[in-house]
């Protein structure tokens, strides 16, 4: 009997000295997220992605952003100047994400230096292709990648809570649209090289990427809480804007939300 509780004593305290296995140690496969969208805004734009990372060392989701041959250029950091982007905890289940990659966010292109982003290099009519990845921070390893988990938008100019008066033009880089009173109702003119068509929306981001047909040349009734696309011609390139119609005041005034993209041919705003 004194035997036995002796081997057991000595069994108990093999297992205290050595411990469970140390599973941050453990490098595994790590979920890759999945981008839904990318939102353009005016020097920034802003990713939505879905994912679900329940792995032991899971911290987080780191975010890039470069070009069509770098896309993975800035390494985005968090606000303590460390990695994961965003720190986050394991979970069983889809979760959705978002993050805007904006002027004064902390970055590096080397892994060593951190610097602040500037409108330099996040600039309006440049497109840019953004890159999620789940981190597990020890030991340090992430999600898998490839081009096609990449999503391109471009940064655009914006105005918003801007009141239009009957007569007066909606106007960027162009005019955009001109808002006339035609027998007693407010509608939308096409500039001479432009064309238009409304759709259901609740803001300017329910549609970010321009449709290349399906425009009309004529004058289209004004409708509070609906959305107008533009494409503008010059030159055989083309112009993408959009509106949003917040309310109509009668026929002397319209109050919207309305994008331009400054790049031709830009199929992003």
């Amino acid at each position: 009997m004194f035997r036995s509780i002796l081997l057991l004593f000595f069994i108990l305290l093999f297992s205290i000295s050595c411990g469970l296995p140390d599973v941050t140690g453990i490098s595994q496969e790590i979920n890759q997220p999945i981008i839904t969208k990318v939102v353009p805004g005016n020097n920034q734009v802003t990713v939505y992605f879905d994912a679900q990372n329940n792995e032991p060392a899971f911290s987080g989701y780191n975010i890039y952003f470069g070009d069509n041959l770098n896309r993975r250029k800035y390494t985005l950091y968090n606000q303590q100047k460390n990695r994961p982007t965003l720190i986050e905890v394991k979970t069983t289940t889809v979760q959705s994400y978002s993050y805007t990659i904006k002027v004064g966010e902390y970055y590096s292109t080397n892994g060593n230096d951190v610097n602040t982003l500037t409108t330099t290099d996040i600039q309006n009519g440049v497109p840019i292709y953004v890159f999620v990845s789940a981190y597990q921070i020890t030991p340090s390893a992430e999600s898998s990648y490839f081009d096609d988990f990449s999503k391109m938008a471009t940064p655009r100019p914006e105005e918003l809570n801007k009141t239009i008066s009957v007569n007066g033009k909606i106007t960027g880089t162009r005019d955009i649209v001109e808002l006339t009173n035609e027998n007693g109702k407010l509608v939308f003119k096409n500039t001479a090289n432009g064309s238009i068509m409304r759709v259901a929306g609740d803001s300017l981001d329910d549609v970010v990427i321009p449709p290349e047909q399906g425009y009309s040349t004529a004058n289209i009734d004004v409708v509070a809480n609906r959305l107008y696309l533009v494409k503008n011609t010059e030159g055989g390139d083309s112009y993408y804007s959009k509106i949003f119609v917040r309310s109509v005041n009668g026929t002397s005034s319209i109050v919207v939300d309305y994008a331009y993209q400054i790049s031709a041919n830009i199929l992003s705003y």
